[in-house]
């Protein structure tokens, strides 16, 4: 291994994994934002708004993340509607994460007992404040772990925007492996960059579960 060669292409490698982060991060946050409430929504079983977002969920689930991005990449064109590649990398990211996120925080949320819901509407606490305040607090020690998990699969997973020309970790390895013929070392500093990323995930995972132990 020439650990030279290595040293000189680090700075683009660098530069690839904070867009790779950035995607990360960005999907995350509005995925997540978005999966919350779709989850409650999920869970008003019988109704029509819960049977469209499970028909949303589990199409997303069942269609590869590069198909979605696929789509939103040449199909969104055809209806007139034409997005820079980032916006449409991320559009396709929180499409696909959402609707991971969305059955993560239902899972945990029926895990809260049927009484707490009952005691707060007895009370007459507002739906939204019952939720936000009562119900999805409790079912965070559930919800975080399982979340953290799927994380790192959203952070692998960015690897299909290179597909679009977004110049993340793994676009621009294979780009400096096809100007310099050198794939062992390009591949495995790039590999390692992501198992780095992964597991420091995996600890925010465990030190959370030590916490909830401890409590």
């Amino acid at each position: 291994m020439d650990f030279n060669f290595l040293y000189q292409q680090m700075p683009i490698l660098l530069s690839a994994t904070w867009m790779t982060v950035k995607l990360t991060v960005l999907t995350l946050v509005i995925s997540t934002a978005l999966a919350i409430p779709l989850a409650i929504l999920r869970m008003r079983e019988g109704t029509v708004i819960a049977r469209v977002v499970a028909s949303y969920s589990t199409l997303m689930r069942a269609v590869p993340t590069l198909v979605v991005l696929f789509f939103v990449y040449y199909g969104l064109p055809q209806l007139g509607i034409t997005l820079p590649a980032f916006p449409t990398a991320l559009a396709g990211l929180v499409l696909s994460a959402t609707a991971y996120n969305l059955e993560i925080f239902r899972a945990g949320l029926l895990t809260v007992r049927r009484g707490q819901f009952e005691a707060a509407r007895s009370l007459a606490i507002p739906e939204w404040r019952m939720w936000y305040g009562i119900i999805v607090p409790q079912s965070l020690p559930v919800i975080v772990p399982t979340y953290l998990s799927n994380a790192t699969l959203v952070m692998k997973g960015t690897s299909v925007a290179s597909i679009i020309t977004i110049p993340e970790l793994t676009a621009k390895a294979n780009e400096i492996v096809s100007d310099t013929y050198r794939p062992f070392e390009v591949l495995l500093a790039a590999a390692l960059i992501y198992v780095l990323m992964g597991g420091l995930l995996s600890l925010a995972a465990y030190a959370f579960r030590r916490r909830m132990v401890w409590q």
